[in-house]
């Protein structure tokens, strides 16, 4: 075979090393906590609320007036931290929280100081002083409630209008609650709920290698989906469980950290899940079958099959123990008959003149396949293909020193003879020497679970999504590295 040209592998190595170089695991998105509020008193003064120049104002009122007598006790509007106590000669006695979601309450006129220390944390409705009249700007007894974006906004700046804000947050967004009940070598399960919409299915996001925010660890996303009849009871809604197979890559007799976090579809908090981290520590999986040959980068994406969840790295000699069968085809075709039935079939084989029967949803996901992109077939021509086998439970790709990929799989039709090894088998691990995990960086693709995920679809990837860099001896496949950065690419222009 002609040496290939000098740039082409200067091009071929350069993919390799920017796929191992930026792929890395993206940290949680920082964003401020969910705040519940409350009105400190139900009779504001709206007649002369925010932004007001009535009554003789020489510049619109900065916050909100609720009348009330003096000395009757102000509770906060929400839980914070205490970060201003001070006299103002125009508005008395002042005190100023800090909440959870940048924004600052400022009480104004109070009858005294606050007792409350600087940085005494406060709970929603705890008293942070008494309603009085103090300050040349009062004209009786009353609380002036400010909310502004910065901790000097009760005296200067933006504010904003306090009733309208408060009202707009009056109801608690609860962050996800959940349990990661196990990470073992042949799925992770668990269950995550929103108890503030205790009925909609949210995303887990599961890191293998480290937490999130680490560069080392890798996040797939998962549905939790999966009715569990425990859980009616226990949080009042079934449908919250979540399954995944776990990743052929990470079966490599290394211990590793599993986090589950449960997302807050609201952009609230993103808690870790009960009993999480975990270690998984899985060997080796039980390899069986025939080698198909996945031919190239487009063959790859075609499938999307993902270096992750779905490939195991060998070597040359324990790759070559599998029997040579043909070429996977370039793109999975599915087909489904015409006369009702449910059943949906792909099409395999030379030719895809074979059907192979998609068993369920979950062997749907496992293998990344859209049920509803099936072509409608008339019946007779659909049932007259010979059928094959019908799909396993989820791909199995192995790839040994050099760049080749290749699907484990029933042999469909044999090569011709000379073409490969005349016996299928399975690798022995204990005397190859085989080092490193072989990691690859995720194709973008997440793993369904093998519960009824949602449209029969592999559920997509959340905000905390990343890679790992490569860490095993060999570098990744320079073709599978250019599929990488081209999904990287496309996640940006996102």
């Amino acid at each position: 075979m002609p040496a290939r040209p000098a740039r082409a592998r200067e091009t071929r190595l350069a993919l390799a090393r920017l796929a191992a170089l930026a792929l890395v695991a993206a940290p949680a998105a920082t964003a401020h906590a969910a705040v519940c509020y409350q009105l400190p008193f139900p009779n504001p003064n709206l007649s002369d609320g925010w932004g007001s120049t009535c009554c003789g104002r020489t510049s619109p009122h900065r916050g909100v007036d609720f009348p009330q007598g003096a000395g009757t006790p102000i509770p906060a509007v929400a839980d914070g931290v205490v970060v201003v106590n001070q006299w103002s000669g125009c508005l008395g006695n002042v005190v100023v929280l800090q909440h959870g979601d940048g924004m600052f309450s400022g009480y104004s006129h109070m009858i005294a100081g606050s007792p409350l220390g600087i940085g005494a944390a406060v709970g929603r409705g705890q008293q942070v002083g008494q309603v009085g009249n103090t300050g040349s700007c009062s004209q009786g007894a009353h609380l002036h409630l400010t909310m502004a974006p910065a901790a000097n906004g009760v005296f200067q700046g933006t504010t904003v209008d306090p009733y309208a804000y408060i009202i707009e947050r009056l109801e608690c967004n609860l962050a996800p609650i959940g349990y990661l009940d196990q990470a073992g070598c042949d799925d992770i399960v668990g269950w995550s709920q929103d108890p503030s919409a205790p009925d909609a299915v949210i995303p887990t996001h599961l890191y293998f290698g480290g937490p999130a925010g680490d560069p080392a660890a890798v996040g797939i996303a998962v549905d939790a989906d999966v009715t569990r009849d425990d859980l009616c009871m226990a949080i009042g809604s079934c449908q919250h469980g979540f399954r995944m197979p776990t990743p052929l890559s990470v079966q490599d007799g290394q211990p590793r950290p599993v986090h589950a976090y449960g997302i807050d579809t609201q952009g609230g908090a993103n808690p870790e899940l009960g009993s999480s981290p975990q270690v998984l520590e899985c060997p080796l999986p039980q390899l069986r079958g025939v080698r198909r040959r996945v031919a190239d980068l487009e063959v790859f994406g075609a499938w999307q099959f993902s270096a992750f969840t779905d490939l195991v790295t060998l070597t040359d000699a324990q790759v070559e123990v599998f029997a040579l069968s043909i070429d996977i085809p370039a793109a999975p075709t599915l087909a489904r008959a015409d006369d009702g039935s449910p059943d949906v079939w792909l099409l395999d084989g030379e030719g895809l003149q074979r059907r192979r029967h998609v068993p369920d949803l979950a062997t749907a996901a496992a293998w990344h396949l859209a049920l509803d992109t099936a072509a409608l077939w008339p019946a007779a021509d659909l049932l007259a293909l010979e059928e094959a086998p019908p799909l396993g439970e989820r791909p199995t790709l192995v790839r040994g020193d050099r760049d080749t990929v290749w699907l484990l799989d029933v042999d469909l039709d044999p090569a011709p003879a000379g073409t490969g090894s005349d016996s299928a088998g399975e690798p022995t691990t204990s005397d190859t020497g085989t080092s490193g995990t072989g990691d690859e960086p995720d194709t973008g693709t997440s793993t369904g679970t093998p519960g009824p995920a949602t449209a029969g679809l592999p559920p997509g990837f959340g905000s905390e999504d990343g890679c790992a860099c490569t860490t095993g001896s060999r570098p990744a496949p320079a073709w599978l590295g250019a599929f990488v950065l081209l999904l990287l690419a496309r996640r940006r222009r996102a």
